[in-house]
């Protein structure tokens, strides 16, 4: 556990106020980059996110928060780090599960916070999936919320995200500065590219 609480990374956020005028001290101020990766699927967008991160952890541009928001996660394999629990699977224990000495919110919330994987240069949350068929909506809330819980304790936030922009355009992510587009040398993966810049302009 950090100085700060979980994920917090040792950085105290200041947002200012009228009272700075009368009590002047020097402050950290910071805030969080957004960077999407998005394109068909197969293209090469976990390992571009990978080849991301790798570079902001060498050039030391922590905190960071890495976040695989597309339901078949595998960013854990290119980072070569042990797969984290998800958020997917979480819900599914407490799905199945009796908690005792404390509400199913309290116990949700608990169990939530256990998905953030701390590593030595970056944290790393992953949305997985439900085992059951249907809608997602569930887990995507939860990210969302996650996402908001944390965001504002880093300086950069990477996110391997899915084909299309569905995370973007229902707000489970944070305001993205810069959407990058992944695509191989196929017709269908460089459409699929063409076709999200159209779509994020009406968002």
């Amino acid at each position: 556990m950090n100085a700060f609480g979980k994920g917090s990374r040792n950085v105290k956020i200041y947002r200012p106020s009228f009272l700075d005028a009368l009590q002047p001290q020097v402050y950290l101020y910071i805030m969080t980059y957004s960077i999407a990766m998005t394109g068909k699927g197969g293209t090469g967008k976990t390992t571009v996110c990978g080849l991301f991160l790798d570079h902001l952890v060498k050039s030391g541009k922590g905190p960071i928060l890495a976040v695989d928001a597309d339901a078949n996660s595998n960013l854990n394999e290119v980072l070569g780090v042990e797969k984290p629990v998800s958020l997917g699977e979480i819900r599914e224990e407490i799905a199945h599960s009796e908690t005792s000495g404390m509400s199913k919110q309290e116990y949700m919330d608990f169990r939530f916070d256990d998905a953030l994987t701390e590593k030595e240069n970056y944290d790393l949350l992953v949305m997985g999936r439900t085992q059951g068929v249907g809608c997602y909506c569930f887990v995507n809330d939860v990210l969302k919320e996650q996402i908001r819980k944390y965001n504002k304790n880093y300086r950069y936030l990477i996110v391997d995200n899915e084909a299309g922009l569905e995370h973007i355009s229902r707000g489970i992510l944070p305001p993205v500065e810069l959407i990058l587009l992944v695509s191989d040398c196929s017709r269908r993966g460089i459409q699929a590219a063409g076709g999200i810049p159209r779509r994020a302009a009406r968002l």
